[in-house]
């Protein structure tokens, strides 16, 4: 390496006397017959974020560089630089970057409309049907939050259609997909011009410019010197991060194999860029693939310090060309700022099944009004949020000073999905889940969803959803609910009796929600249940009732993520009343006067919340503080309408989860809980979850007359899997005195 490093410096200093040594006539020639520095960035995955400790040593030997050209990421951090982002400030965008979220069709559940959340996510596998046949999905990655992240990254010169006119002219490279010809882009939306650049063929979707469908620019011209020589670069400073063809045995990943496989044309252009490089750049990456973004950090150490050996060789050229040319000095920053555009209006194409004015209203922009980046990124995230849309791509074109019309080019999702899971939980048994959901059901800008859970104990969920309003963010609801569970009843602390508990319920609802977070509303849903006891020698009655019940209902949901959250607050808000009882029970023995006390039907009041609030704990480590108060007024406590306490998850209807005990060791009319948990990641998606929590029950219920107390506390062992997440946890409460042992695998029906 050391060899090699000092017959580069001997190549770099020649060309230095070439300079000094030109006749003094070419001393006293104006500027504009300086000698002009380009930098050409290879690309590489993530390899290419070394460029950037190249670029840190230039700007630190204050080298003028008068063009920049790149290929896939180093079309990334070439254009950033191009545009006049100084390179340290490109470090610290990238480290703060989240790549795997960059590089993924998921976005995070903060981001999902509320309608959306609680199915977002929750399935093992997702099969999109195009009428009546499935449509498997090819794998490729559209990269919505990558195009998000680059036009906020660009905002500055989003009015800019003229690559020459950055801060330092730029070209990046991107390939025909049709003719396998290169093509370089110079002019345009620079957004999409860099997004082709990067699109790995079978990784990345292909990127529509004009009539040609674009790919990685790295299949044909991966190190584009030449493309510095075309623009008038007298001397070429080239990093490279590419190792050419790997061997076999180098090919670790799919990506590795696929980029293989693509980029044998480019090989041979290799040999001819390099002979017309001046200062020849070749970074040593063996032990990191192009999907090494989980090595960011020492990916950009290992070329900073590559930086630091070539700085010299920077230095010298650049104190070189200003004892030449005085005016030989880096331009400083002249990066456009543009804080806020009125927007002059909106056009959106690729609609099929949703119209123009659902799009729209999702958005919230209105015409007339100034936005910043920030806004506009939001505006595309909350129609993406609704997964009405695979895609959705966007540039602002100027339409006079200070004013922008909106293009925006969508990709819909197919109409329907059909979905699958498992589940295990300790009380409700193992469950196969399929679900089947339908955009557009019936009407325009609609959604609706059947979800059966095929088990011992089968359940059944349905809803249809209909957008309302200007904004679509009013909301009428339908929807169906079925659950069969055992009913264990049990009596301090210990287990006497079992009942099959049936709930059937139907209901509609008028919600108001806002942005992706929050919802509020008022429902009626007519109730049924059912009541069979196990044989015992205990008092058993069994029969049905039904009942109406209206209530509002307030829901915020700012979680990161649904497994495991580390930052967000979830809230859930029920207040009505229960009423219009209509019980059907007989007795299998003559009942007691406390057995007939739970069978008194008065309408009451009924008041339901709960709180989960999650906050980050250091880099690996989380926080979640939760409350929940279950309160029935004007209530005597009976087997239908009781809380059911108990269970480290939410499964079953009127159940307030308590960590300590299992489902139904506690029923209640009224109970008030704390709890404290903790989650701290090990090891990649594995975690150690400690719980504790007190409460007091019974403090409202017409037939008791003081209160009770409870406290528990569970340490368990969890993993975040494809399956959703799988805990094992060990429960005690100091009220039972025993240890209990709880599992649960995937989501919750």
């Amino acid at each position: 390496m050391e060899l090699v490093f000092q017959a580069r410096v001997y190549r770099c200093l020649l060309l230095l006397l070439f300079i000094l040594g030109m006749h003094p006539a070419v001393m006293a020639q104006t500027h504009n017959d300086r000698p002009r520095i380009g930098v050409a960035l290879s690309g590489g995955g993530a390899k290419g974020l070394a460029h950037i400790g190249i670029l840190e040593a230039i700007d630190s030997a204050g080298l003028k560089i008068d063009y920049v050209s790149g290929t896939s990421m180093g079309s990334i951090v070439g254009a950033l630089y191009a545009v006049g982002y100084p390179a340290d400030s490109i470090e610290a965008m990238t480290r703060r970057i989240n790549w795997g979220r960059l590089f993924s069709n998921r976005p995070l559940l903060s981001e999902i409309s509320y309608e959306e959340k609680d199915e977002f996510g929750k399935y093992a596998l997702e099969v999109p049907f195009q009428g009546n046949k499935p449509k498997l999905e090819s794998g490729v990655i559209v990269g919505e939050e990558l195009w998000l992240q680059l036009a906020q990254l660009f905002w500055p010169v989003q009015d800019v259609r003229d690559f020459s006119r950055f801060n330092i002219p730029f070209k990046c490279i991107a390939t025909d997909i049709a003719t396998g010809d290169m093509v370089t882009l110079d002019s345009g939306d620079i957004v999409t011009a860099v997004r082709a650049s990067i699109a790995i063929p079978s990784i990345f979707s292909a990127v529509q410019i004009g009539d040609k469908k674009l790919v990685d620019g790295g299949v044909v011209r991966n190190f584009p010197v030449l493309t510095l020589k075309d623009m008038g670069a007298d001397i070429t400073i080239g990093s490279n991060v590419g190792t050419g063809l790997r061997k076999a045995n180098e090919l670790k990943t799919p990506v590795d194999i696929i980029y293989q496989l693509g980029f044998y044309k480019d090989a041979m252009d290799f040999k001819e860029e390099r002979k017309v490089t001046d200062i020849f750049i070749q970074h040593t990456m063996h032990e990191y693939s192009v999907a090494s973004f989980g090595s960011v950090d020492s990916i950009i150490e290992k070329g900073k310090e590559l930086g630091r050996q070539y700085y010299p060789v920077f230095k010298h050229l650049a104190d070189s060309l200003r004892a030449l040319y005085p005016d030989a000095v880096p331009i400083p920053c002249r990066m456009p700022e543009i804080n806020r555009v009125q927007l002059a209006g909106v056009q959106v194409k690729g609609l099929v099944h949703s119209d123009s004015s659902f799009f729209i209203g999702k958005m919230g922009l209105k015409i007339g009004r100034w936005y910043g980046d920030a806004q506009f990124r939001k505006a595309i995230q909350d129609v993406y949020g609704t997964r009405f849309y695979k895609n959705i791509t966007y540039s602002l074109d100027p339409a006079g000073p200070g004013r922008v019309f909106m293009n925006i080019q969508v990709e819909e999702t197919p109409l329907t999905y059909v979905k699958v899971a498992l589940n295990y939980n300790t009380y409700t048994g193992i469950s196969a889940i399929a679900s089947i959901s339908r955009r557009n059901f019936l009407v325009k800008n609609s959604n609706a969803f059947v979800t059966v859970a095929v088990s011992e104990y089968p359940r059944v969920k349905g809803e249809f959803l209909k957008f309302l309003g200007r904004q679509r963010n009013i909301g009428f609801r339908l929807y169906t609910d079925f659950e069969n569970n055992n009913l264990p009843i049990y009596q301090d602390f210990k287990q006497l009796q079992e009942y099959n508990s049936k709930f059937l319920t139907g209901g509609g609802a008028l919600q108001y929600s806002l942005h992706n977070t929050m919802v509020f509303g008022v429902a009626t849903q007519w109730e049924h249940v059912w009541l069979k006891p196990k044989i015992s020698p205990y008092p058993e009655v069994a029969g049905h009732t039904r009942q109406l019940n209206s209530y509002f209902y307030y829901g915020l949901n700012t979680l990161n993520r649904s497994v495991f959250p580390t930052r967000g607050v979830k809230i859930t808000l029920e207040a009505g009343e229960v009423y219009s009882h209509h019980p059907n029970f007989n007795f299998y023995q003559e009942p007691t006067q406390e057995d007939s006390s739970r069978l008194n039907f008065d309408d009451y009041k009924r008041f339901l919340l709960k709180v989960n609030y999650n906050v980050p704990a250091g880099r690996r480590g989380a926080f979640e503080f939760s409350t929940n108060a279950a309160v029935n007024l004007g209530y005597r406590p009976n087997l239908v309408n009781n809380y059911i306490v108990g269970g480290l998850t939410d499964q079953v209807r009127y159940q307030v989860p308590f960590a300590g005990m299992y489902e139904g060791e506690v029923l209640t009319g009224s109970i008030s809980t704390l709890g404290l948990r903790y989650q701290y990641e090990f090891l990649n998606n594995f975690f150690v979850v400690p719980r504790a929590n007190v409460a007091i029950y019974n403090y409202a219920d017409k037939a008791h007359t003081k209160y009770n107390y409870l406290s528990g506390y569970a340490l368990g062992a969890a993993y975040s899997s494809a399956l959703g997440p799988i805990e094992v946890s060990w429960m005690y409460s100091d009220q039972s005195r025993k240890v209990g042992f709880y599992v649960n695998v995937g989501f919750n029906f």
